[in-house]
């Protein structure tokens, strides 16, 4: 069996040839976007697409707009702070409120509530099985509770009326049948 250690050093190295160090930085930045931008902002505004240091940014109404606009610089500095490195240079708006599965076509619904979902037993014992093999007690108890917020996250998506993506099967809140990866807009 291969150290972690050893596993991270070739996971690294690998990430270096493939030239994929700064996408990972960016796409690890735009994920903590709530910590970065505020749960306020979140709410109303959530990245959509990664081109070229350029942050498409889905908003719920052209208010919205406005205000990120005052706030962009902000924004930008925060991201790249984030990132350790100068990789956004520059925030692309544009409104889409988000889609309501529930209250298509009603005027003034109210939202789903989403419920938090316990795993079962059966969930929980293969997520424990993966991590197994890991030596380190820390790392194999930090990587199954990763492990077992990231499973939670994907039902709580699906709550939401995410869908999978028919070419790699990831969750996308999108309406199209491919996420915006296979479609290539985070080139």
């Amino acid at each position: 069996m291969r150290s972690p250690d050893l596993l991270r050093d070739i996971l690294e190295e690998a990430v270096d040839v493939l030239g994929l160090r700064e996408r990972l930085k960016a796409f690890r930045a735009l994920l903590d976007w709530e910590q970065i931008v505020g749960k306020t902002v979140a709410a109303a505004a959530q990245p959509e697409a990664l081109k070229e240091g350029k942050v498409f940014i889905a908003v719920k109404s052209n208010a919205w707009i406005q205000e990120l606009r005052f706030q962009q610089e902000t924004i930008l500095q925060r991201l790249n702070e984030h990132a350790g490195d100068p990789i956004f240079t520059e925030l692309v708006f544009r409104v889409k409120p988000r889609s309501r599965k529930s209250s298509q076509g009603k005027a003034g619904a109210e939202e789903p509530v989403i419920v938090e979902p316990e795993l079962d037993t059966s969930t929980i014992a293969r997520l424990h099985a993966l991590t197994e093999p890991i030596a380190d007690a820390e790392m194999r108890a930090r990587l199954t509770e990763y492990l077992v917020a990231l499973q939670r996250l994907m039902l709580i998506r699906k709550q939401m009326g995410w869908r999978e993506c028919t070419r790699c099967g990831c969750l996308h809140p999108d309406e199209e049948s491919e996420c915006p990866f296979c479609r290539g807009e985070f080139v």
